[in-house]
């Protein structure tokens, strides 16, 4: 009877161990499922336009091929509504937050209180000034409008004697990203004609404002011959007033991107002549891509700048927009 218990007992701890071991061996199969995804939060600069619009659907599936979770939220150009959201962030605990800093200056404490939080800050299209952030992601923005700026100079070479009124509409606010182009064009201008730059004006990156400028541009300079706008809303309503004014002896150029910069290339409009492109399908793969490596512990450069591409009436021809515009309707 006695054998039999000890037989009875040693059954039981083998049972016993068994399940243990069992339970052991099943575990690493559900660390996987386990694992929770990483959450990134972004701040638009404003979602306003086709490039915006067009950043907003890169970022979402740039960061789902990455396997990213995103929040993604638009600043509207507001430095106080993206402090706000830098602060939500923040307090939702999100792995990484990238945004275009609406104010250089402004964003610098959100942004520092995000990173002495623990969370890595990643600026893309427009820059802050922090040493803080992990690397800015963008274009070449001076080299934007200068691009811009020695194809018009061959312009103005060519058919305006090498002497031009030239007007520029920029937006001040955007220190990093417009006020980079404006110099760059007006840098190229003075370098390699004879032109003089008669007004400079905030046409506030928008169309109906950028046409109230341009309007009281005309007035005060009726021979202006030139006008160069920070993207493609100032440039449509530059030449709205242009064309309101009947005015046969102007050309715009400028940066842009969108549906109706292509067209008018395409349709060689005879006031919207030469634009700089930036890709933001470019732009979210990059800070995707950033970010994706910081979060795995990797070293990243400072600074990861793209170029952008410089199209008119004839290159054009060889720029296949509408597989984008097709992309986006999808």
């Amino acid at each position: 009877m006695k054998s039999k218990r000890i037989l009875a007992l040693a059954l039981g701890i083998l049972i016993l161990a068994g399940g243990l071991l069992a339970g052991c061996a099943g575990k690493p199969e559900t660390d996987g499922e386990d694992k929770e995804e990483k959450v990134v939060g972004i701040s638009l600069f404003y979602r306003r336009d086709e490039y915006y619009k067009d950043l907003d659907a890169a970022f979402q599936k740039e960061a789902k091929a990455a396997g990213l979770k995103v929040i993604i939220q638009d600043a509207d150009s507001d430095p106080a509504k993206q402090t706000q959201q830098i602060e939500d962030f923040v307090q939702q605990g999100v792995d990484a937050i990238a945004l275009a800093a609406t104010d250089p200056a402004g964003m610098v404490p959100a942004i520092d209180t995000a990173v002495d939080a623990g969370i890595p800050v990643v600026t893309y299209d427009g820059d802050a000034n922090t040493d803080k952030t992990s690397t800015f992601v963008g274009f070449d923005f001076y080299d934007d409008g200068y691009m811009v700026g020695k194809w018009t100079a061959e312009y103005i070479n060519e058919n305006l004697d090498g002497k031009a009124k030239v007007a520029v509409i920029d937006f001040p606010q955007s220190a990093i990203v417009c006020a980079q182009r404006a110099q760059g064009f007006i840098d190229a201008i003075l370098e390699s004609t004879d032109s003089e730059i008669v007004a400079q004006q905030d046409g506030k990156a928008s169309r109906s404002d950028s046409m109230n400028v341009m309007e009281n541009i005309l007035t005060a300079n009726p021979d202006v011959q030139v006008v160069f706008g920070i993207n493609f809303d100032t440039c449509a309503g530059a030449k709205a007033a242009i064309d309101a004014a009947d005015n046969k002896n102007v050309i715009v150029v400028g940066t842009a991107y969108g549906e109706e910069s292509f067209l008018a290339l395409e349709n060689d409009d005879p006031i919207l002549k030469a634009f700089a492109f930036s890709s933001p399908q470019v732009q979210a793969r990059d800070t995707i891509a950033s970010i994706v490596k910081i979060l795995n512990g990797e070293e990243i450069p400072k600074e990861t700048l793209s170029k952008s591409q410089l199209l008119d009436s004839t290159s054009i021809k060889d720029y296949d927009w509408e597989s984008i515009i097709a992309e986006r309707n999808n």
